[in-house]
C-alpha cells in the first residue's frame, strides 16, 4: 500500500462497532482518515469527497446498505463499497454483490477487512486505469473518425485483400461515388488498368515487409469512365501480435497538375522537334543573358547550350553584320516590342550565314516583362535563290535587249552585206572602189559575228540538236584549240571511257570550247596549265536546291580548267552580262562568257563557276543526258548542183531593203518571184493564184501574222509546197511552235546572195 493514508468512509450507527472497525484497521497496518455518518444526507455529502473505499454496516435506523449501495452507484460509482454487518444470510449477500458491493465481512470476523480493504482499493486502482485506457481508445477513435470522415483529404481503409471497409466523402467524391457505395469495392476497381499490376506489387511489399510505406502516381477511373491522375500514399497497420491487419489509403487528385507537365513536356518536345532555332533571353538579368537554347539554334550555329548560355547574343554578330540591323534590335528590345528581321550572323567556325531573326516579348500574368523569344529561320539557301534569281531576271532583261538589237542589225547587215558583195562580184579587180566596198563588207562580216554572240547569249538563236559524243567534240576541236592557246599553254584532256550522250548542236558545243580556251588563255599570259574533263554524274536534291532551275537527275559534265589568275567574286558575279569585260581597249568585246551562257542554257544545260584570286577558274558545264544511237554527220557530196532554178517563189518579208535584195538575187538565179510584205498580202495571192507555188519563203516575225502561222495556211492551199523560214532571231513562240526541231529549213540572217542561193536550191531539191 501507499505511505499516503487513505479515505474511508463508515456508514455505521453504533460507535462500539466503529472502534472495532478501526482497530481491525490499525492492526493491519493501514493507514487512513475515517468519517463516520450514520444518516442518508450525511452519506450523500460525504460521496461527494469522493472517498477510497466505503465500510457499511447492513442495517442502519434510517435505511440499509441495499439504499447505500444504491446511492453510492449514482453518485460514486467507482468507489469500493464493503459491507460489515452481524449475519444477513447467503442469498442477501449474493444479492448485494450482484448489486454492485465489492465484499461482504462479518463483523465477528474481521480479521480479513485489512486484506479486503487493501484489495478492493487495489481493483479500483485497475479498473480506473482500464476505464481510462479504453476511455482514451475511444476519444482517439472518435477523433481518428472525425478527422477521416471530414478531412478533405480522400482516404479510405482497406482490409489487406484490398476491400474497401471504410471511405470516406472526399474519397467517394474524388471517383463520383457516395462513401458508402464504395464499401466492398476494390481499388482494382478505380484503378486504370495499365497501373493495376504496379499497385498490387506495392501492397505485396508492405504485407512481405520490405517496408512500412509506398508512394505512387498512377491514374485512375472515375465513374463517368474519364480518367484522372492520383498521388497515393498507403500504410500497411499490423495488431498487437503485429500481424497486418488493414491500409490506410490516402490520394490526391494530381490530374491537373499531370495535364500541365504534360503540356509542358509536349512543349519542350515541340520546340526540340522544330527546325527553327529558339532562344529564350532573361530580360530581368543584367545584359540580358540567353537561358535557353533549341536544338536546332544548336546544329545551325555550331555553339552547345553549355557555350551560350548566360551569354548575350551579340557574340553572333560580325563585321560584315549590318549595323542597322543591330540597332533595330536593340530597339526593340529597349521598346519591349516584337520585330522580325534578316541579319547576317556569323557561326562558330566563322563561317557567315543569313539568319531571319523574330523577337517576341514574354510577360508574366500581371503583364511584367520577363523574357524574350527569338526564332531563328537559317535562310541562307533563300537568299542564294533571290540573289540568282534577280541575276536571272537582269540576264533575261539585258538578252531580251540584245536579241532585239541583234534582230535589228541582221535586217540592216543582210542589206549592206548583201548589195556590198554583189557589187564586189561586178567590180574589176584594180577598180579603185573595190578596196572600199571590201572594207565595207569586212565590217559587215565582223558584225554579223558580233549579232551571232548577242543572239546565243538571248537564247534566240535556232539549233540543230542531234546526239553527241562529247569525247568526239573535244577529240575534234582538241588541234584547233591548241593553235589558239599557244604553244607555253599545257592542253591536257582527261575523257570518261563510258560517257553517256547528250543532246546539242554540235558547232555550239564547239564554240563554247572555243569561247572558254581564249578566255583562259588570256588568264595566263605567262603560260599555264588547260584541263578539258568529261564525266557522269548525277546530281542530287542538295545540288538542286542551291539550283532551283536544275532538275536533279544523270547529266554530263564538261568541265574546263585553267591556272590562271582566277577571279574575285565581284568579276565572278558579272563575267557572262554582254560586253562586260576586264580586258583593255580593243582586247575583247566581253560577249564571249555570255555567248557560252546563252548556248548551255539554251541546251538545257547548266553553269557553274568555281574560281577564286590566284587559284585558276574551273568552268562545269552540265548537259542532261539522252538515250539514242549516234548518227554521222551528213557528208556533202563534191559534185553540188548549181544555186539556180526556175521554180516559183512565194517571199514574204516585211523589212523593205532585205525584200527587195532577196528578190533581186534569186531573180538573177531564174527564179519566178512573188513578193509581199505581210502574211496578209501572202494568204490573198495564194488564194488569187491559180498556177503552182515551188516554195514559200517567209520571215518568223512579222506583225500580223507570223511565219509559221503563214506557212501553216499556204501548205492547206499547196499540200506540197516547201518552206523556208528566214530571221533576224527566234523568240519563244516561234520555238514552241517547232522551229528549233530538227528537219526545219531554216536561213540565218545576215545572209550573202552565195548562202541564199544555195540554201534556196538545198530546200527545192530535197527529198519530200
Amino acid at each position: 500500500m501507499p505511505n499516503t493514508p487513505i479515505k474511508i468512509l463508515v456508514v455505521e450507527d453504533d460507535l462500539a462497532d466503529t472502534k472495532l472497525l478501526l482497530r481491525a484497521l490499525a492492526d493491519a497496518a493501514i493507514e487512513s482518515t475515517v468519517v463516520r455518518v450514520e444518516t442518508e444526507p450525511e452519506y450523500r455529502h460525504e460521496l461527494s469527497a469522493e472517498p477510497d473505499v466505503i465500510l457499511c454496516d447492513y442495517n442502519l435506523p434510517q435505511f440499509d446498505a441495499m439504499r447505500a449501495l444504491e446511492i453510492k452507484r449514482e453518485l460514486a460509482p467507482a468507489v469500493p463499497f464493503l459491507i460489515i454487518s452481524g449475519s444477513i444470510g447467503e442469498e442477501t449477500a449474493v444479492e448485494a454483490i450482484q448489486r454492485g458491493a465489492t465484499d461482504y465481512l462479518l463483523k465477528d470476523r474481521l480479521g480479513r477487512l485489512g486484506s479486503a480493504v487493501t484489495h478492493a482499493i487495489e481493483q479500483r486502482k485497475l479498473r480506473d486505469g482500464e476505464r481510462q485506457a479504453l476511455e482514451a481508445l475511444r476519444r482517439s477513435e472518435e477523433q481518428f473518425r472525425g478527422a477521416f470522415d471530414d478531412t478533405g483529404v480522400a482516404m479510405v481503409l482497406s482490409d489487406i485483400d484490398n476491400r474497401f471497409v471504410r471511405v470516406n466523402a472526399a474519397f467517394g467524391a474524388m471517383f463520383g461515388y457516395a462513401a458508402a457505395e464504395m464499401v466492398g469495392m476494390t481499388m482494382a476497381c478505380i484503378t486504370h488498368p495499365d497501373h493495376v499490376a504496379a499497385s498490387l506489387a506495392n501492397r505485396e511489399s508492405l504485407l512481405a515487409g520490405e517496408r512500412t510505406f509506398f508512394q505512387i502516381e498512377k491514374r485512375y477511373r472515375h465513374r463517368d469512365g474519364r480518367t484522372l491522375w492520383g498521388r497515393t500514399n498507403v500504410s500497411l497497420i499490423r495488431d498487437s501480435a503485429g500481424q497486418p491487419f488493414q491500409f490506410v489509403g490516402q490520394v490526391q487528385d494530381i490530374t491537373d497538375r499531370k495535364r500541365t507537365e504534360e503540356e509542358l513536356l509536349l512543349r519542350d518536345r515541340a520546340i526540340r522537334a522544330t527546325t527553327q532555332g529558339i532562344v529564350i533571353t532573361d530580360s530581368t538579368r543584367p545584359d540580358n543573358p540567353i537561358v535557353y537554347v533549341s536544338p536546332a539554334f544548336e546544329a545551325m550555329s555550331g555553339y552547345s547550350s553549355a557555350e551560350v548560355v548566360g551569354r548575350n547574343c551579340r557574340f553572333m554578330q560580325g563585321p560584315l553584320t549590318d549595323p542597322a540591323a543591330v540597332q533595330r534590335i536593340r530597339e526593340t528590345l529597349r521598346t519591349e516590342d516584337s520585330c522580325t528581321l534578316e541579319i547576317l550572323n556569323y557561326r562558330k567556325d566563322g563561317t557567315t550565314f543569313w539568319n531571319e531573326l523574330s523577337i517576341s516579348p514574354v510577360r508574366d500574368t500581371i503583364g511584367r516583362l520577363t523574357h524574350f523569344v527569338g526564332r531563328q529561320s537559317d535562310i541562307t539557301g533563300r537568299k542564294l535563290l533571290e540573289s540568282q534569281h534577280r541575276q536571272s531576271q537582269k540576264m533575261e532583261a539585258v538578252g531580251q535587249l540584245a536579241g532585239g538589237i541583234a534582230h535589228d542589225f541582221n535586217n540592216l547587215l543582210t542589206i549592206i552585206n548583201g548589195y556590198s558583195e554583189l557589187l564586189l562580184q561586178d567590180l574589176r579587180p584594180g577598180d579603185p572602189t573595190r578596196d572600199l566596198l571590201a572594207e565595207i563588207h569586212k565590217a559587215g562580216t565582223r558584225s554579223a559575228g558580233l549579232t551571232h554572240q548577242l543572239l546565243a547569249f538571248s537564247r534566240q538563236q535556232v539549233l540543230t540538236p542531234r546526239l553527241l559524243d562529247l569525247n568526239e567534240i573535244a577529240v575534234e576541236t582538241e588541234k584547233m584549240l591548241r593553235r589558239v592557246i599557244g604553244e607555253d599553254i599545257l592542253l591536257v584532256t582527261s575523257l570518261a571511257p563510258d560517257l553517256a550522250k547528250v543532246k546539242a548542236d554540235a558547232g555550239q558545243i564547239e564554240q563554247v570550247l572555243l569561247n572558254l580556251a581564249v578566255n583562259a588563255r588570256d588568264a595566263m599570259p605567262q603560260g599555264g596549265r588547260l584541263l578539258i574533263e568529261t564525266r557522269n554524274v548525277e546530281l542530287g536534291r542538295t545540288h538542286t536546291l542551291a539550283n532551283p532551275e536544275v532538275a536533279p537527275g544523270p547529266y554530263v559534265r564538261l568541265a574546263i580548267s585553267d591556272t590562271g589568275s582566277g577571279m574575285s567574286p565581284e568579276v565572278k558575279a558579272k563575267i557572262f552580262e554582254p560586253f562586260f569585260t576586264t580586258k583593255g581597249p580593243g582586247q575583247g568585246t566581253g560577249l564571249g562568257l555570255a555567248t557560252v551562257y546563252g548556248i548551255v542554257r539554251q541546251s538545257a544545260g547548266h553553269l557553274e563557276v568555281v574560281s577564286a584570286v590566284g587559284s585558276g577558274t574551273t568552268f562545269h558545264i552540265y548537259l542532261p543526258r539522252a538515250e539514242g544511237t549516234l548518227v554521222e554527220k551528213p557528208k556533202k557530196s563534191g559534185l553540188q548542183a548549181p544555186a539556180r532554178g526556175t521554180e516559183t517563189i512565194l517571199l514574204v518579208e516585211d523589212e523593205d531593203g532585205v525584200r527587195a535584195l532577196t528578190r533581186h538575187v534569186l531573180a538573177a538565179c531564174g527564179y519566178t518571184v512573188f513578193d509581199v510584205i505581210d502574211g496578209h498580202e501572202a494568204l490573198a495571192l495564194a488564194d488569187t493564184r491559180t498556177g503552182k507555188i515551188d516554195l514559200l519563203i517567209t520571215d518568223v516575225v512579222m506583225p500580223g501574222l507570223g511565219g509559221p502561222e503563214v506557212a501553216e495556211q499556204i501548205l492547206r492551199r499547196f499540200p506540197g509546197i516547201r518552206v523556208l523560214f528566214v530571221s533576224g532571231y527566234t523568240d519563244d513562240a516561234v520555238v514552241r511552235h517547232g522551229l528549233s526541231e530538227q528537219g526545219v529549213n531554216f536561213l540565218q540572217k545576215p545572209f550573202s546572195p552565195p548562202e541564199l542561193a544555195a540554201k534556196v536550191r538545198d530546200v527545192l531539191d530535197a527529198s519530200a
